[in-house]
């Protein structure tokens, strides 16, 4: 499986195990955590395929955080070759759990699916969508595998749910402290082109939008166009922001 594009991101493994612990005594066998995009404005065209959770642009996440090799070997798997019939994988998620409907396993691929999942012990899936400080359009999101039917999943999530999104909520911010500069969407997945990655950078050297054009041989309005683009994706509200969130999210690091 050298082919995985997505690797793990560089954290302890003893916070991986502890938060794995701890999911363990509510059903979960496996975890895959990330972060992802909510943006709904149309003009920010890099992440339009990632609003739809289209299976070929979440393979080309850099990094995720695994529980086991195992969850990372699934996920590559289901992405590549199940997700874009699986019609569970495209309902809509919701902030805190949602327990997917069961697999179905009928159709041209569902004998090869459903070996899949026993393959790699899951019975049943969720997501459970948490928010993040470093930018209100981007969801934090546990998905869970779990050995167990969806129906005592739900009953298990139902009654404990409050003390599950506290513990989630402690270790997403631990994962995003240490992580973010490789779970943060924007680098994640790649969202930069070259250009304007370049007036990025050169925007926090503290060159004016007429130098940046002159050195990137672009025009003035060519260089705001892009400055504009990138505080709509920062969600900032001027340069200095926009800098200094770009530093914050590991983007310029």
């Amino acid at each position: 499986m050298s082919n995985i594009e997505t690797k793990p991101c560089n954290i302890d493994p003893v916070h991986i195990r502890q938060a794995n612990d701890f999911l363990a005594n509510h059903g979960i066998a496996d975890f895959f955590y990330g972060i992802t995009t909510k943006v709904k404005m149309p003009s920010l065209h890099q992440f339009k395929k990632l609003r739809s959770r289209l299976p070929a642009e979440m393979l080309k996440a850099r990094y995720g955080i695994y529980s086991s090799d195992n969850i990372r070997i699934f996920r590559h798997r289901y992405l590549q070759h199940f997700a874009s019939a699986d019609e569970a994988y495209f309902d809509r998620n919701h902030p805190g759990p949602n327990v997917w409907r069961n697999p179905d396993y009928t159709g041209g691929k569902g004998e090869q699916f459903k070996r899949l999942m026993e393959e790699h012990g899951i019975v049943s899936r969720a997501a459970w969508l948490l928010p993040v400080k470093y930018n209100p359009d981007w969801h934090a999101a546990f998905v869970l595998f779990s050995d167990q039917p969806r129906e005592t999943l739900l009953a298990t999530f139902t009654k404990n749910r409050e003390a599950i999104e506290r513990q989630l909520q402690l270790y997403s911010s631990l994962f995003n402290d240490q992580c973010i500069a490789q779970l943060n969407p924007i680098s994640n997945f790649n969202c930069l082109s070259l250009k304007s990655m370049q007036v990025l950078k050169m925007t926090a050297q503290g060159y004016s939008s007429d130098e940046i054009g002159h050195k990137l041989v672009i025009s003035e309005s060519g260089v705001n166009y892009h400055q504009n683009r990138l505080k709509e994706l920062f969600y900032a509200k001027n340069r200095a922001q926009l800098v200094s969130l770009a530093h914050t999210q590991g983007v310029l690091n």
